[in-house]
């Protein structure tokens, strides 16, 4: 299979970043070692200073031999230092790799200065005095070089030459290195006799006698003191330098008080030299055997990780396979893509296509899915991350299916997106197999729900039709007329609750908002809530004296504050304490997550406590359930809590429940701050007395229903109206046409016909422009549409009551 490599797993960099001697710090086992070595060499020097000056016997062939190990040690660390300058291109590395080879250089002229190695006489100089000074000027070079770099490693700043001009730069330097220790072996060689004296015949006492020997001390000690401070030794390499300092200041301390070759202190000036090169020599090789056995183990652990990772791949093809998922891999650089054929397959192939890019992707999405998901694509370059579902078109038999993919973005060192990994999902049978679960619980829900009103409004038609039965068979009692007739309207109201709190979670329920204060409502509505409490019960008012203002339906407000309280009075059948708080609340971007339900901005909380029984965890997550009551049969409708929600989110906001049995219940209701002012007018309408007909005002009554059109009849009589009826909405606009008088269009807002009430009643003011309109619904949600009842047009809800009727039409006739 061509794509039997899996893109998922990004393939492995190949880079090793390993600490070096310039970079690893030292550890504690190095800095023991290290103060063996100085305080070894410390104590041989201090023992062999009082001698120094002892002669020794002559030892054949030892100038040549210690010279030639000590170019060879010089050479080696030069080499090493330039291969390790090329691979960080370190300029402080480039100074101390030019230091060491300008030693390589000195001390091989130095060598050509001695007589009898290589011929009978010098090769270079005259006499002792030249290899006296190129003696200095080797012991010049490395406090020379040590300085500057300590200076730029003291300070950590990272100068690196730039990169692809390493090898230019390092040639230069090996150049510029040559050059100096040419110029300065002409002018010893050739001008010696004008350079201060610092020996006579084999005797150098004239070195330290001339300031010459104390000055290649005092550069030392700058060196190595200056080293020391600024670096604190943090590096294997930094330790090491400075031991190697260390020993050369040795090598002259030991060295000048011999004063002669051949004595003690010049042979053991020599050797401490030498040593003083081999050390960083053999630190470098210690770290290529250290490094080789990195590479040793990372290569081990390579070959481990390739293993995993081959498993891996085949794990995840199997994984992949099984969840009907197809991977890819696309180029961003090229729009090319590497995919497995189980890809291929979604996309209504049977074999792996030869090519593939984001072109043919987007040539197979649906139009109408195309544009949102080339801008997810986009989108997913900038914040690395994709995720979207869309339709697609198959290849072959040309079905639509539904498709989910994701994947993940990744950029080069630049931060440039250069290549995006993923996996694409058929989804077709699960969204249908979601719709057909969410149908299921639609219809278990709608059981419940008819289930529900059944009950209820069963029980509450017994005693309907009971009552009215009986007045029937004996309608000459008056008295006992009465009676039944109450208990029967008592019981068509109850119905009417349950319709109205129904309409309201379902957020049917027509709202007549107003801006208005809440801690207003609630104040004129404390009387009749500590009655409906009962004296058991202490109700508390918590209100915050700058509540922002909300645009609500009054009425809906308290039904659904009223509603909380009866619950809550029965959750302490003891009494208690009713606390109803408000406050303002800020839902920010960092409180978005606690409340997915709501939009960012201003609300106003009003939150109902009560110090009764509180309920579970499983009982709390079903409080807004229609129809659901933790009450006896009978004791509840189980539509409380679902007017409070409905109230809620038809409003723009939510309702919480938070409960712990034995410590109450908190619901917390959440409402849009409203920018308007608060409206002015209290409603105060129900106290004024029934309008009645002043003029023989005429109406025209539009009703399908032929019982109800006989109650809004005989109500309107009896208020001393004269009436016209009609059944249809067309019916109606061919009265409004004729010359009859209509003063009020008194319609239904549901109707058969094609036209409803609203629609109606726009129509009719066209042709009546002065006629008074007023409307009946029971339930509008097919006919209002998302526009609404509009403002100017009054709405009386059904079941209404006479008493309601002319509330209203006092109303449609401005009062009067």
């Amino acid at each position: 299979m061509s794509a039997a490599r899996s893109p998922l797993v990004p393939e492995a960099s190949g880079h090793l970043d390993l600490s070096t001697l310039a970079t690893a710090a030292p550890s504690r086992r190095n800095r023991w070692f290290a103060t063996v070595v100085a305080v070894a060499f410390g104590l041989l020097t201090l023992a062999l200073v009082p001698i120094a000056a002892r002669p020794i016997g002559p030892i054949p062939g030892f100038v040549a031999s210690y010279q030639a190990a000590l170019i060879t040690v010089y050479a080696v660390t030069t080499a090493l230092l330039f291969t390790q300058y090329r691979r960080t291109r370190s300029v402080s590395l480039l100074v101390l790799a030019a230091g060491s080879l300008y030693t390589t250089l000195i001390v091989a002229v130095q060598l050509l200065s001695f007589p009898g190695i290589f011929a009978p006489g010098r090769i270079l100089g005259a006499g002792p005095a030249t290899t006296t000074w190129l003696w200095t000027l080797w012991h010049l070079g490395p406090p020379l070089f040590a300085l500057p770099y300590a200076i730029m490693e003291g300070d950590r700043r990272r100068r690196l030459v730039p990169a692809g001009s390493e090898g230019r730069v390092g040639t230069l330097a090996a150049l510029a290195t040559l050059a100096a220790v040419g110029v300065l072996s002409w002018i010893v060689i050739d001008f010696v006799d004008y350079l201060p004296r610092s020996v006579e015949g084999d005797d150098y006492w004239l070195l330290t006698t001339s300031g010459i020997g104390p000055g290649v001390v005092f550069l030392n000690v700058l060196a190595l003191a200056i080293l020391c401070w600024t670096t604190r030794l943090r590096s294997v390499l930094h330790l090491w330098l400075a031991v190697s300092l260390l020993l050369l200041l040795f090598d002259n301390l030991v060295t000048l008080p011999g004063a002669a070759r051949g004595t003690v202190g010049w042979f053991a000036g020599r050797l401490e030299a030498l040593a003083a090169g081999m050390i960083l020599l053999g630190v470098y090789l210690r770290e290529v055997d250290g490094l080789y056995g990195a590479a040793e183990r990372v290569a081990e652990g390579r070959e481990r990780e390739r293993a995993e990772l081959a498993i891996a791949r085949d794990n995840l093809l199997v994984a992949l396979e099984a969840a009907d998922m197809g991977d890819w891999r696309l180029d961003l650089a090229t729009g090319r893509a590497e995919r497995t054929l189980r890809h291929d397959r979604i996309f209504g192939y049977d074999t792996l296509l030869p090519s593939w890019g984001l072109s043919d992707f987007l040539r197979h999405v649906a139009d109408v899915d195309r544009p949102a998901v080339a801008a997810a694509v986009a989108r997913a370059q900038r914040e690395g991350h994709l995720e979207v579902e869309c339709r697609i078109t198959r290849a072959g038999d040309g079905a639509e299916r539904w498709i989910n993919v994701r994947g993940r973005a990744y950029r080069d060192e630049a931060g440039t997106p250069i290549r995006m990994i993923g996996v694409v999902t058929d989804t077709t049978e699960r969204r249908e197999a979601e719709q057909r679960l969410s149908q299921s619980q639609k219809m278990e829900a709608i059981g419940q729900l008819t289930g529900g009103v059944a009950h209820d409004f069963n029980n509450l038609l017994t005693v309907i039709v009971g009552n009215l039965d009986m007045i029937v068979r004996r309608p000459d009692n008056p008295q006992r007329v009465e009676r039944l007739a109450t208990s029967a309207m008592l019981a068509a109201r109850r119905g009417a609750e349950v319709t109205e709190k129904l309409l309201s979670f379902s957020r049917r329920q027509v709202l007549r908002p107003e801006t208005v204060n809440p801690n207003h409502l609630l104040k004129d509505f404390q009387g009749l809530l500590q009655r409906a409490l009962g004296e058991a019960v202490t109700l508390v008012l918590d209100l915050d004296t700058a509540l922002d203002p909300v645009r609500l339906d009054p009425g809906q407000f308290e039904s659904a504050i009223l509603n909380l309280a009866v619950n809550a009075r029965d959750a302490m059948p003891g009494g208690g304490t009713l606390t109803i708080r408000t406050e303002n609340f800020a839902v920010t971007a960092e409180r978005a997550a606690a409340w997915p339900d709501l939009n960012a901005g201003d609300y106003v909380r009003v939150s109902v406590h009560d110090t009764g029984m509180g309920m579970d965890a499983a009982t709390a997550a079903r409080a807004f359930e229609p129809f659901f009551t933790t009450k006896d049969v009978g004791k509840g409708t189980g539509l409380g809590l679902s007017q409070v929600y409905g109230f809620a989110r038809q409003g723009g906001g939510q309702v919480r429940v938070a409960s712990t049995p034995g410590l109450g219940t908190t619901v917390t209701i959440d409402l849009p701050r409203s920018s308007e002012p608060v409206a002015a007018a209290p409603r105060a309408d129900a106290l004024l007395p029934l309008r009645r007909a002043a003029e023989g005002e005429v109406v025209l009554v539009v009703e399908d229903e032929a019982a109800v059109l006989e109650m809004a009849v005989e109500s309107l009589s009896e208020l001393g109206y004269r009436t016209l009826t009609a059944t249809r909405a067309s019916e109606a606009l061919d009265r409004l046409r004729g010359p009859e008088r209509i003063d009020i269009l008194f319609s239904d807002v549901v109707m058969p016909g094609g036209l409803n009430g609203i629609e109606l009643a726009l129509q009719a003011r066209q042709l009546r422009p002065g006629l008074r309109v007023l409307l009946a619904s029971g339930y509008t949600g097919s006919a209002l549409g998302e526009q609404g009842v509009p403002v100017d047009l009054p709405l009386l809800s059904k079941p209404y009551r006479r008493e309601d009727l002319a509330s209203k039409l006092r109303l449609v006739m401005g009062g009067r």
